[in-house]
């Protein structure tokens, strides 16, 4: 294919200076293994876009509502349509996957997970944890933080303003978009080795899910002090990227309380499911045994089987996650239910 190209830029009318510019833009992406998009017509011949109104054509096609935060807040979503999702995934596939991260990064990465990044905490008594998040995390990142990523890859101004706009929504990154979690990552790979950078000076551990920031250590004398200083150097380094810490979930994990890293507990013998979990899924499957799977789903006033089904294999699966004979016992009692 590259020969090919090559052969169309020489051949072609263009001056000897335009050939040695395509020639080395096509080498360039070529090299990195990205796909050569020459300019805006050829992009649009891609996708078989026909609407040159990129913006438009993104809210036109993506559904828009919001759903509850568990503070009672709102969080809103943008669901594309199947056209906007299949270029959206060419896009995560063909170009954001193939862009190395941060190794601190576990969210949405291949074979890590939350439990991966709770397993980068695990100490021997004493120890603290120190977690946060960053506020308002995908609306924070805009439009040209978005486009910096794609004119770093090597796409020309035009090409990288396309794919930004396919990828953002009014000017910033948005919930609900295949290509949201990758470029997430690829925007905090900087601040994620200035974190780590902070680890090593104090000989603590970093580690991060989405915008879930997390750092730990041995509790021992002058902790608290050093959790104080990493608190105000975290938000003075978002601060330098246009991002704020979330005050109201910045918590300090020490002595003896329960330590929750995205979800699951650590302790010094290593990753545990919280109770509720366990507990909640087995009630549910025993109102299933006792009653049946259509009476309990009636008395609960939920209607569809289907979903229902899917929520407590979810639930099942995160479980085996953790504690595979646990979870194991969960999936085939579900699997056991009656549920015709």
């Amino acid at each position: 294919m590259i020969k090919q190209i090559l052969h169309n830029i020489i051949s072609s009318n263009l001056s000897k200076e335009d050939k040695e510019i395509l020639t080395q833009y096509a080498e360039n992406l070529y090299l990195k293994n990205f796909p050569i998009i020459f300019d805006v017509n050829q992009f649009f011949l891609l996708f078989e876009l026909t609407d040159n109104d990129l913006e438009k054509f993104i809210i036109d096609n993506t559904n828009h509502y919001h759903i509850n935060k568990r503070n009672g807040e709102l969080r809103e979503v943008w669901q594309p349509n199947h056209k906007v999702k299949i270029i959206q995934k060419w896009i995560l596939k063909n170009i954001l996957n193939k862009i190395e991260v941060s190794p601190y990064a576990h969210g949405f990465i291949k074979n890590k997970s939350i439990l991966t990044n709770a397993e980068v905490h695990l100490y021997q008594e004493p120890f603290w944890i120190f977690s946060t998040d960053i506020k308002d995390f995908f609306p924070s990142i805009s439009y040209n933080d978005v486009k910096k990523i794609f004119m770093e890859i090597g796409y020309s101004d035009k090409v990288s303003e396309a794919f930004s706009l396919l990828t953002t929504v009014d000017g910033k990154l948005i919930q609900g978009f295949p290509t949201s979690p990758m470029l997430s990552n690829i925007f905090l790979r900087d601040i994620d080795e200035e974190f780590q950078k902070i680890a090593v000076r104090y000989n603590i551990r970093y580690s991060r899910y989405a915008d879930d920031i997390t750092f730990s250590g041995i509790q021992k004398k002058g902790y608290l002090t050093l959790v104080k200083n990493i608190k105000r150097i975290v938000s003075f380094i978002l601060e330098k990227h246009d991002l704020a810490i979330n005050n109201e979930k910045t918590r300090l994990m020490k002595d003896k309380h329960t330590k929750i890293v995205t979800g699951l507990i650590v302790t010094s013998k290593g990753v545990k499911i919280p109770q509720r979990f366990i507990r909640k899924l087995s009630k549910e499957i025993y109102y299933c045994q006792k009653f049946g799977v259509n009476d309990h789903l009636k008395y609960q006033g939920i209607i569809t089987i289907a979903n229902y089904k899917g929520y407590l294999i979810g639930l099942a699966r995160f479980i085996y996650m953790v504690d595979k004979i646990q979870g194991a016992k969960f999936i085939k009692e579900i699997y056991d239910l009656d549920w015709d």
